[in-house]
Parts: C-alpha cells; sequence; structure tokens
C-alpha cells in the first residue's frame, strides 16, 4: 500500500520562474525576491527528508493548455512527460517534467470511482502553475515524477470548496489503494492573494495570506465556510486559487502537523508555502 506522508501548499506566480532563470545566470536575487529564496531553502530540506516517490499536484492552468472553448472543471495529466507551456516568450532553461503513467492510471480510475468526472489528458503541457516554484524546492534533473490534476481557477462557475476539499479525500484513498508501496506528497498550487485584471489590478492582502496560512493546519472547516467571493474581495480575483490548498489539506491525516511555514511579497503576489507532515 502506498502512503500519503506529507503536503505542500505553496505559491506560484511567472514572476517568480523569471527571477530564478536570473538568477541561474547571475547567482543573485534581486533584493525583493531574496526573502522568498531564502525561505525556500528550509522547505526544500524538509521536502527532500520526506523522501518521496511520487507527487500528485493539484494546480491551475492559466490558459495555457486548455482555452475558453475547452476548460474542463479537473483534469488529470497521465504519460511519461508533461512538456513545458510556451506562455508566450519562449521555454524556459528547464527539462520537462517527468511522469509516471502506471500511477496516473491509477489515480483517474480511482478517482472517477469516486464519482469525479475527469478530462483526461495524455499530451498536458504545463505551465508555471507547477514551473515556476519547483526549482526553488528540487534540483534538475527532476528527481521525483509527477501527476497533475489541473482545477478550473478562471472562469465561473468555480468548483466549490467542498468539491476541492472531496478531492483531496479521494486522492488519499487512491494513494491508499495503490498496490505500490510508495511514499507520496501531494501539493496544492495557487494563489496567494493577488489581483491581475481589472481597476484593483495590482492589489494584494499579507494580513490575509498570514492568516490563511496560520489557520489551514487545524482549521480547513471554518476556512471553507468562507465564500470564495470573499476571499477575492480582499484579497484580489485570483485568491481564489487558495481554495484548491484545501485538496491537500483533505489528503492529510486529522493528525498531521504544520512542520514549516513562511510568507512575502516580493512583487503582485503574496508569496507563501505550508509545508505538513503525517506522524
Amino acid at each position: 500500500m502506498a502512503t500519503v506522508v506529507g503536503g505542500l501548499g505553496i505559491s506560484h506566480t511567472p514572476s517568480m520562474g523569471v527571477e530564478h532563470d536570473a538568477y541561474r545566470r547571475t547567482g543573485e536575487f534581486t533584493p525583493r525576491w531574496q526573502p522568498w529564496f531564502d525561505g525556500t531553502r528550509r522547505l526544500r530540506e524538509l521536502l527532500a527528508g520526506l523522501s518521496a516517490d511520487h507527487l500528485v499536484v493539484v494546480y491551475n492552468d492559466h490558459l495555457n493548455h486548455f482555452d475558453l472553448d475547452n476548460l474542463p472543471t479537473i483534469a488529470i495529466g497521465i504519460g511519461d512527460t508533461f512538456p513545458q507551456a510556451d506562455e508566450g516568450w519562449g521555454r524556459r532553461p528547464l527539462p520537462d517534467l517527468d511522469g509516471d503513467p502506471e500511477w496516473g492510471i491509477h489515480l483517474a480510475e480511482s478517482l472517477v470511482a469516486s464519482e469525479f468526472d475527469l478530462t483526461i489528458c495524455h499530451d498536458l503541457h504545463v505551465d508555471h502553475g507547477i514551473y515556476s516554484w519547483l526549482p526553488y524546492v528540487m534540483d534538475v534533473p527532476w528527481p521525483t515524477p509527477i501527476t497533475p490534476i489541473a482545477v478550473n481557477m478562471v472562469r465561473a462557475p468555480l468548483p466549490t470548496a467542498n468539491r476541492i476539499r472531496q478531492l483531496g479525500v479521494a486522492i488519499r484513498s487512491a494513494v491508499e489503494s495503490a498496490s505500490r508501496a510508495e511514499r507520496v506528497v501531494v501539493v496544492a498550487t495557487g494563489g496567494m492573494s493577488h489581483q491581475i485584471s481589472g481597476g484593483r489590478f495590482g492589489i494584494a492582502n499579507e494580513g490575509l495570506d498570514r492568516w490563511f496560512l496560520d489557520r489551514l493546519p487545524d482549521g480547513l472547516e471554518d476556512l471553507m465556510k468562507i465564500p470564495v467571493t470573499e476571499y477575492m474581495r480582499v484579497g484580489g480575483t485570483e485568491a481564489a486559487e487558495l481554495s484548491l490548498w484545501f485538496a491537500m489539506r483533505a489528503a492529510l491525516s486529522a493528525s498531521a502537523t504544520a512542520a514549516y511555514r513562511f510568507q512575502t511579497f516580493p512583487f503582485i503576489t503574496g508569496c507563501g508555502a505550508l509545508l505538513m507532515v503525517e506522524p
């Protein structure tokens, strides 16, 4: 039986990736991004210590693979590799993500058995929803294969908080029903506070980000009671992506604890991370 050994909630943003690429060229971070880099050093160590054999990553595509004419509520990637999406400025100097078809098929079959109607993708291109933060916490070549699960966070109607929580529950059930004796970390990435369009472009709410990070480990039910429109009101439109973190927390047991968390605001988007581990 496979085991969920931990969960990671982490923000993503294109500028995070741009900054990392500049660091690879110059060996330095700009002052506004240095706190993010510094914060991910401990996260990187703790994640490596979990010795994961597989990552299940719940994220949102930003209309780089899907478009408004074909935008599934939940899609799963199944394949040997998941290429990097070109978001308009060319591919970054990073390798494609490694997949594991056996894991992908098992997760898809188990989730469908749990009443999730999935879109199955055998040629899923992945954008900054994963590529922006991943090189901060793992070296290349990527040491751990990934099954990506994309959730619509772009166009209404968005999935409900309970639906996302149930996705996490179903992921845990799927992992525990696998015949492979492997260690799995469930990752959810989205947000944190930011808005990238409209009259409130550029707003963020660091207080909301810190409050959310403090309460998610033991307060999932209370966080789920808050309408997604309220997260959007106080944190910017794209703060809706915080609801993706519910899947990570729900994939863990009630006794899982927070091993590490930090938050900063380098540019446009609130950035933070929460690593939880099973006892």
